[in-house]
């Protein structure tokens, strides 16, 4: 596979002779290469889950907006690089239909979230974010819907047909019945509370904030955010739901969990506010955040793409907190309101 990285780069202003290819951390919708060239450091990233360009370019657009915006961040985002044709999204050499693109490289680490700088600034580092997406416009349609139109998360996965898998398991799953049935529930629950969510304030949201998608240095700050595949316009607390749901996956002890969310809202209020109906929204839009990623890898099950075990860890997952509304909700309603004061 690695000729085809050296191929890529003929299309590219970048001496391609002398370039040091490595592998990189690639995440589950892509492959990374990381290359040397003439003392300048690049990433080459191949999707993987599909070949729609549109998709691509609307990521492009956005990055391409944050790049050159007036308002000054405190972090990096990719930088693309244009090919020899002014092109930013390139096909994969390999007859397969992929698609590529090529960034500056980022220095950084992802971090792991277990100490309170990090969390600080990966709240504040939302805020920011939020506030320049909000500031910018494109001139490309969205692809991806917003979470909230969850018959739209995957191609394959209908509510109806994931109602149906989740009653009549397939033998890895069976074992799983209950936590199935839980899911089939929770998104029928949520179905109904659309048409209030759909009233909440709209803008571009990065959509998949998390610590594979950040960088941090060596004072524990984030300085890079990656990854804006899936960015659109959707509800703009959906950001906010998104990271609060991946820092409650990550952390078993209930105690630690609840201060790692106080210091990650204590990061966000530096630079935003709440409304008061956003804050209502907070705990279904956590749990839809779950449902969503179990949606997304059912669907990946189903292509072939991913093996049982996958999917079983995210059945686990979305499933782990089955009383959350009831019991963490309120706490978080709370928390959110003594912190927006």
């Amino acid at each position: 596979m690695m000729e085809y990285f050296y191929k890529l780069l003929e299309q590219y202003s970048i001496d391609g002779e002398h370039a040091i290819i490595s592998e990189g951390k690639g995440g589950a919708n892509n492959t990374t290469r990381y290359i040397e060239s003439m003392g300048h450091k690049y990433v080459i990233r191949v999707y993987e889950t599909h070949k729609d360009i549109e998709r691509v370019l609307v990521e492009h657009a956005i990055l391409e907006k944050l790049n050159t915006c007036n308002k000054p961040l405190s972090f990096s985002v990719p930088q693309l690089i244009q090919a020899i044709d002014g092109q930013t999204a390139l096909q994969f050499p390999d007859g397969s239909g992929r698609i590529a693109a090529m960034s500056k490289y980022l220095e950084g680490v992802n971090p792991n979230f277990n100490d309170p700088t990090s969390v600080f600034s990966f709240g504040q580092t939302t805020g920011l974010l939020m506030n320049t997406l909000n500031s910018i416009e494109i001139n490309r349609p969205y692809v991806y819907k917003p979470y909230y139109e969850i018959e739209h998360t995957h191609p394959k996965c209908p509510p109806a047909y994931i109602a149906e898998w989740c009653s009549h398991p397939t033998m890895p799953f069976q074992d799983l019945s209950l936590q199935l049935q839980w899911i089939a529930e929770a998104i029928s629950y949520f179905q109904h509370q659309v048409s209030w969510l759909r009233q909440l304030p709209h803008q571009i949201i990065h959509g998949d904030l998390n610590a594979s998608n950040v960088l941090m240095d060596t004072n524990r700050s984030i300085n890079a955010v990656l990854d804006f595949e899936f960015a659109t316009n959707d509800l703009r607390v959906m950001e906010i739901a998104v990271c609060l749901s991946e820092l409650m996956v990550e952390e078993e002890n209930e105690s630690a969990k609840w201060d790692k969310l106080n210091t990650y809202m204590n990061g966000l209020k530096t630079n935003i506010q709440l409304h008061q109906r956003e804050i209502k929204a907070l705990p279904i839009l956590v749990q839809l955040r779950r449902l969503d990623v179990f949606i997304h890898f059912l669907g990946r099950y189903q292509e072939g793409v991913d093996e049982a075990d996958v999917l079983r860890r995210q059945i686990v997952n979305a499933a782990a907190k089955r009383d959350w509304l009831k019991t963490g909700g309120p706490k978080l309603i709370a928390l959110a309101n003594k912190l927006n004061q």
